[in-house]
């Protein structure tokens, strides 16, 4: 019943996604026209095919419609996004290989810009009737944990208090009683399954240790033979706060421990196409203005270049000129670089506010239109500060796996400014390795508006 639910939802899902991309095209159509011209019928057709035919194409390559139960926000509007340019991308090659289909470049740009604004706020309000549903009881999965260690109480704990996932654990089994869970066991591995068919169990969630292959395959036996999902529950504890993914090799399973969504190549394109056009952007409209104001302040107030350019490790760790407004009364070699602190005696006048609000950083927009640098990645550290954390520092390497960014999660979380404390360098760390290995389009567009509102407001680690 509750499988046959959740298939309704995909299916309203897709139904919703169809309807509302004929209706923003309708829509668009009579604003850009007013009314319906003549040949209306026979032109709507057409592109009410194209578009149908198309979106069910791209959701069945994308699998748009069977997501994961508990996918996260991120990942699920990114494969939205995907889907609305691959259909463009679909939609464009129907205009340039059909000789009859014709669409004005106005009502495409306008129909697109419709259904994205429509559709997303439908699926927010999807997932947010959903994540209430299952908070409210409806719509969850009965589920029992086998295996009383640590692992398996914390995954029982984990689904009874994030009701949002689905699940409701009913109980924990094991035949042995490990310390610490005397009082959690309502059972041994036949209780288990026993009460499974008993209470018509969904799912079974097995955190016995992978060497009892004995009690693990007459678990999954049972399960096979009364229909009942079957998951293993690893304990990758030593791991803590790593992505893991299983690939398979013919038919051998292989973890790998550092996941990244930038390794993919469609994933790379969007997200430099993106830096192209946010640069071009803001090289054209702000800096055209900026550089020649902020040059003559820094003239006016101090003797010297106007622009500070440093090597900075990049992506693989190759070294770039990092481009900034020089904010201090000297520009120190790689070897004798020295960390802003607070009050520091270096700093200018003027430098002081570019700081504050991160002006200083703008020029490395043109570094992002190179390509060196990317609008939202990890931060670029100086070679010297590099060579101090680099040993000393577990992970802080994998920063390097990605393109360093103008801002970053760090930055938007406060992990900015001087680092001394290897405390926050490691938070900062973190945050960065998190960002590479949980890499999507809507997540840098959520760091840049963060960043936005934290440069009008200003930020006190700044200086």
């Amino acid at each position: 019943m509750l499988r046959e639910k959740f298939r309704f939802y995909s299916l309203l899902n897709l139904i919703g996604d169809v309807g509302l991309l004929i209706i923003s095209f309708l829509i668009a159509y009579l604003y850009i026209w007013g009314n319906f011209k003549p040949n209306f019928p026979i032109f709507f057709f057409k592109v009410a095919a194209a578009l149908i035919g198309g979106w069910l194409l791209i959701a069945f390559i994308l699998r748009l419609y069977t997501p994961e139960r508990f996918e996260q926000f991120e990942k699920s509007f990114s494969k939205h996004f995907q889907a609305i340019l691959f259909h463009a991308m679909f939609l464009s090659l129907m205009i340039l290989l059909i000789r009859d289909f014709q669409l004005s470049r106005v009502l495409f740009i306008y129909g697109y810009i419709i259904f994205i604004i429509l559709d997303t706020l439908m699926r927010l309000g999807m997932m947010f009737l959903l994540k209430r549903e299952r908070e409210s009881g409806r719509n969850t999965f009965k589920v029992i944990v086998v295996g009383a260690d640590e692992m398996g109480r914390k995954m029982f704990e984990t689904l009874n208090d994030y009701t949002g996932y689905g699940f409701k654990p009913l109980g924990i089994f094991d035949d042995r009683i490990p310390a610490g869970s005397e009082n959690l066991i309502n059972g041994n591995l036949e209780d288990a399954k026993r009460f499974a068919l008993e209470n018509k169990i969904d799912e079974i969630f097995c955190a016995l240790p992978l060497r009892d292959k004995e009690r693990v395959m007459s678990l999954l036996r049972f399960a096979e033979e009364n229909l009942i999902r079957f998951k293993i529950v690893p304990d990758f504890s030593s791991f803590y706060n790593r992505n893991v993914h299983v690939d398979f090799y013919s038919f051998y399973p292989v973890i790998s421990l550092q996941t990244e969504p930038l390794a993919n190549i469609f994933n790379r394109i969007v997200k430099r196409s993106f830096d192209i056009l946010f640069s071009v952007i803001v090289i054209i409209l702000l800096l055209s203005w900026l550089v020649p104001l902020v040059a003559l302040l820094i003239r006016i107030e101090s003797k010297g270049r106007i622009f500070f350019i440093q090597n900075r490790s990049g992506r693989g760790y190759k070294t770039f000129g990092c481009f900034k407004f020089r904010t201090m009364t000297v520009t120190e070699a790689d070897e004798d670089y020295k960390q802003a602190t607070k009050n520091d005696p270096r700093i200018t006048r003027v430098g002081k506010y570019l700081r504050k609000f991160n002006i200083d950083e703008l020029p490395q927009f043109f570094n992002v239109f190179l390509g060196d640098m990317s609008v939202v990645g990890p931060r670029p550290h100086p070679i010297k500060l590099n060579e101090t954390y680099r040993p000393i520092m577990e992970r802080y390497m994998s920063r390097h796996l990605a393109k360093p960014g103008i801002t970053g999660l760090a930055q938007v979380r406060g992990f900015r400014g001087e680092t001394n404390d290897p405390e926050l360098m490691n938070q900062r760390v973190i945050a960065d390795v998190f960002y590479i290995e949980n890499w999507s389009f809507l997540l840098d567009i959520k760091i840049i508006l963060l960043t936005v509102w934290n440069m009008i407001r200003g930020e006190k680690n700044a200086y």
